[in-house]
């Protein structure tokens, strides 16, 4: 049972995949879905963490409250947007949403609570992430770098939007006036982003070269077996050629046995009665041993005929 859950989860990373779609965009897809799966699964366990939180009366529960279940249906929306072909509709609608439910409205709910000077700038920094993870910045560079510069900006600025959602009549937490506080928040958004950009194009480059090895194997398949159609016609043309050979030997056969060894037993016949025949002139005597020679040696070449028949067939 949970080896087919697990299946089932994994079927759901190919969701929205299709082979029109150029190869880029398809891995972006691919880990979007990755995005919409893992993150249900986080905030379940937030949930499951801060149960006590989420027992209480609907009418109780604040609004940045219900923003994990929000986040969590909007993970399934987008799923389901990548299942019905909407691929592009579901990962702006994602990306555009995550800061505003994260991080601006509870900012505004909560008037920034202390832990948001930590939380909201790595929180960009992690959406900075998740732009370069579903948008190809080849086949996508308008919505890539609209998103990744809109992101940048608001990193840029988070001192002041912190310090605009503070509680009224106070001041901000001085942190925010570090000059450190921007810098090292520069820092890791350029470290993190390039990490990540680095390392996806190395992958889309270990991923092209396998391509055009599986398409080098392809070709090399093919040809393969053309090569063995081409063998099974030799092999069919050789076949029939020693099929011929061998009938022709067959013939060879029957001549000798029949044709040929007939007229030579004809003849040796008549050399034994010209041979018992008295009163030879020494011409006759001579010719009769050279007939006798010649008939000797075809009979010799007649057995040596056989022998190769014999072998061949």
């Amino acid at each position: 049972m949970p080896k087919k859950m697990f299946r089932w989860i994994f079927d759901l990373n190919k969701l929205g995949i299709s082979t029109d779609v150029a190869e880029d965009i398809t891995r972006k897809i691919a880990f979007s879905n990755v995005v919409f799966i893992s993150l249900p699964i986080v905030y379940f366990f937030f949930m499951a963490i801060d149960y006590e939180s989420f027992l209480q009366p609907i009418y109780l529960l604040r609004f940045d409250q219900l923003i994990v279940p929000i986040v969590i249906l909007i993970c399934f929306l987008c799923l389901f947007l990548n299942k019905w072909g909407f691929t592009t509709i579901s990962r702006v609608l994602f990306i555009v949403q995550w800061p505003f439910l994260l991080h601006i409205i509870p900012l505004l709910l909560l008037e920034t609570p202390i832990d948001y000077y930590v939380a909201f700038p790595m929180g960009i920094v992690f959406h900075s992430v998740l732009i370069q993870l579903m948008f190809s910045h080849r086949k996508e560079a308008w919505i890539f770098w609209s998103f990744l510069a809109f992101n940048f900006v608001t990193l840029f600025f988070s001192a002041d939007i912190l310090a605009f959602f503070v509680v009224p009549g106070t001041d901000p937490n001085e942190i925010i006036y570090d000059k450190y506080f921007l810098l090292d928040n520069v820092l890791y958004w350029l470290l993190f982003n390039l990490v990540v950009f680095y390392t996806l194009i190395v992958i889309e480059d270990y991923i092209k070269k396998i391509n055009n090895s599986k398409i080098v194997i392809e070709s090399q398949k093919e040809e393969l077996n053309r090569l063995n159609k081409d063998l099974g016609k030799m092999v069919s043309e050789r076949t029939l050629k020693l099929a011929e050979q061998n009938e022709k030997l067959r013939g060879y056969a029957f001549y000798n046995a029949h044709l040929l060894r007939a007229p030579f037993c004809r003849i040796q016949g008549l050399f034994q009665l010209l041979n018992m025949t008295e009163n030879h002139t020494e011409n006759d005597k001579e010719v009769i041993v050279r007939l006798e020679d010649s008939i000797q040696e075809l009979e010799l070449v007649l057995k040596q005929i056989r022998h190769i028949v014999d072998e061949e067939v």
